[in-house]
């Protein structure tokens, strides 16, 4: 039986030992912007194979949701016909094929090879790879080098290039490898085999060079938390939640409501939770606030020049997706007792459709926070705040996300990341010393005995296409500038807001400055509120980073959104992905930097707002063995949007 036979027999076994779930995930897509079912993945894999472009060497890396034309899906209604396409990426001995597919009329409509392009890589590659790597002469004699002359408890797995390092490389799909000594080890992130990298060519399996530097020696420790982890203790006494009437929000053919929010999601395999369609019912009226929100790419280059290190740069939604990107939740660790959980389907490297439980969950939060308070003549007058959650998780290897999107009731929407799991280290010859950190350049920071965390950076940028009431906005920065006070006796200076209306991309591009501080608006224009101004919504940053790489570096080249924290672009249908459609081992010719440099106009028209949420991060003792959670997040909130403060009774507009 082949491959693909065992594979084919393993989904229906599944799906029919699982009716209901199989039922409940198969159903008609009630919607343009629904996730791809079941059904819509086997219509790829009939309409593939019809077309004869299926065979035992292909691989489907990639089935995506092409989203139709913006100005279709807002003038669609329900009971009208649906317009459904796929896109399609397929691998074949080293080939990136590219295909489009008609759902409803069952049709290839495109069909392309991509020589010019890398496929994302695949959970089969990282192994096979590896195992290929581990057959190799110059690897097993570089490992008895190191003292292991039985192979047995050595791992070695696949990564991509994050960058095309060499123009030898060019054509080929040439994989880095490394390799672990697992031996004893619940997790191995911190048992890689130091000073010892493997180039493969994962189109015929062959090891194309071995860089074999210095013996670092294994620490015979282990790390093995998921024995660490101890009960409560005794003074931490259960919190309970209950909600007795059951959730406040309502979800019904994928459209959620709560309170004065209205929105659809859907679970994506590249990108995870798509927020669309998202309005505020104020009054009788129904308005717009956003076309669609997601996650767009996430970026994450180490600092450490040693082999095995320096070319070690990610960008994990575009090269990973198709590994498993989107994690499952578990409850009372990643979700209260109140979530309600969404199940997801994806497809395999075979481009069948696999059921994935567990990929989101959606529940009310009281954080014991007031909304509102105000103290007067003795008494307090108030709301509790109230916030809906749609969570998920992103498990990119050992870095652990949590994203969130948290609906509040005065009509923001927070965007939050909580970055946890485990960092990755090296080993090294020296010791702990008490001086290690007084002098030299640092690559990192010691977190165990010859255990060395490495720094490097998390960079995610956030695709907003922000409709506020319609689609014609504009992008204002409001500059908070000093004015001198020559003639006041009181004072001498004071600070003023000075308006400044983007014009083109270069205009929008911001970068936060503590000393030009400036305040974020996308506007409508043509829409006024009671008091005149344009009605608005702010993008306030949390904690922010950027990044201080060379332009011209071959990391930052893919990277680059990460070079400010806003970008503002017009809407183009096919501009999804801040580093392109296909980063893998890539140039830096896609992606928001590219697009940019035609400075297109922005003002008055459908725009989109990419903002990038960054961090860089010098490992602690506290990071290890696993990291406790550090958020980040954006505050978008309503400015000049509503008449006066929405949270109190009288604040509607009509």
């Amino acid at each position: 039986m082949t491959l693909f036979a065992r594979r084919l027999f393993a989904v229906a076994l599944y799906f029919v030992s699982l009716p209901a779930i199989s039922f409940a995930q198969s159903r008609v897509p009630h919607h343009p912007l629904a996730a791809l079912t079941a059904q819509e993945y086997w219509t790829v894999q009939d309409v593939l194979r019809d077309a004869g472009k299926l065979d035992e060497d292909t691989r489907v890396p990639g089935i995506l949701l092409h989203e139709p034309p913006k100005e279709r899906v807002l003038a669609w209604k329900a009971g009208d016909p649906l317009f459904r396409v796929a896109d399609v990426i397929l691998l074949r001995k080293g080939l990136t094929l590219q295909a489009q597919i008609d759902l409803v009329a069952r049709k290839l409509l495109s069909w392309k090879e991509r020589p010019d392009v890398y496929a994302p890589i695949s959970g089969e590659e990282i192994e096979s790879v590896g195992d290929a790597a581990k057959k190799d002469p110059r690897v097993i004699e570089a490992l008895k080098k190191r003292g292991y002359n039985d192979l047995t408890f050595v791992r070695c797995e696949a990564l991509p290039f994050g960058y095309l390092i060499t123009p030898e490389f060019e054509g080929r799909r040439i994989l880095n490898a490394e390799c672990f000594d697992i031996h004893r080890s619940y997790i191995t992130w911190h048992r890689a085999i130091a000073d010892l990298q493997i180039q493969v060519d994962a189109a015929d399996g062959k090891v194309v060079r071995v860089i074999d530097g210095d013996v670092v020696p294994m620490a015979d420790g282990s790390i093995t938390y998921e024995e660490s982890i101890e009960p409560a203790q005794s003074d931490e006494h259960p919190i309970e939640i209950q909600q007795s009437k059951g959730p406040g929000f309502a979800v019904k053919d994928g459209e959620v409501s709560w309170q004065n929010w209205r929105f659809r999601f859907r679970i994506d395999p590249r990108i995870g939770p798509v927020v669309n369609l998202v309005r505020l019912q104020d009054g009788e009226r129904t308005r717009s606030v956003m076309y669609e929100g997601s996650m767009s790419e996430l970026f994450v280059p180490y600092m450490d020049p040693s082999i095995g290190w320096s070319t070690r740069s990610f960008i994990d939604s575009g090269e990973f997706f198709p590994t498993g990107l989107i994690s499952a939740l578990r409850q009372g660790v990643d979700c209260p007792s109140n979530a309600v959980y969404f199940d997801a389907v994806f497809s395999d490297s075979f481009g069948l459709p696999t059921i994935h439980s567990r990929r989101a969950c959606l529940f009310e939060l009281s954080n014991g926070q007031a909304s509102w308070r105000h103290f007067e003549r003795g008494e307090v007058w108030g709301r509790v705040d109230r916030v809906l959650v749609l969570r998920s998780s992103i498990v990119a290897g050992n870095y652990d996300y949590l994203i969130d999107w948290r609906f509040e009731p005065g009509g923001s929407i927070r965007l939050a990341v909580g970055a946890t799991g485990i960092i990755e280290t090296r080993r090294t010859k020296d010791k702990l010393s008490a001086d290690s950190s007084m002098d030299g350049d640092h690559y990192g920071h010691f977190v165990d005995d010859q255990v060395f965390g490495v720094n490097h950076d998390h960079f995610f940028s956030f695709r907003l296409d922000l409709d506020v009431d319609g689609t014609k906005n504009s992008f204002m920065a409001d500059r908070l500038e000093k004015r001198e006070l020559p003639n006041s006796p009181a004072r001498k200076s004071i600070w003023v807001m000075r308006p400044f209306m983007a014009h083109t991309e270069k205009d929008a591009m911001m970068d936060i400055r503590l000393d030009r501080p400036s305040m974020w608006r996308i506007i409508n224009p043509s829409a006024k509120g009671r008091l005149g101004y344009p009605t608005g919504y702010e993008l306030m940053p949390g904690t922010n980073a950027a990044s201080l790489l060379d332009p011209e570096d071959g990391p930052q080249k893919v990277g680059a959104f990460s070079a400010h924290q806003l970008w503002i672009t017009p809407y183009v249908p096919d501009e999804m992905y801040a580093s392109g459609m296909f980063p893998t081992t890539g140039k830096g010719n896609d992606g928001l930097a590219v697009w940019t440099r035609a400075n297109r106009p922005i003002e008055n028209t459908d725009i989109v707002a990419w903002y990038t949420m960054g961090f860089h991060h010098v490992p602690r003792a506290e990071d290890w063995p696993v990291m406790p959670t550090m958020w980040h997040d954006l505050l978008i909130r309503p400015f000049d949007f509503y008449p006066s403060n929405p949270l109190m009774p009288s604040a509607s507009s009509h």
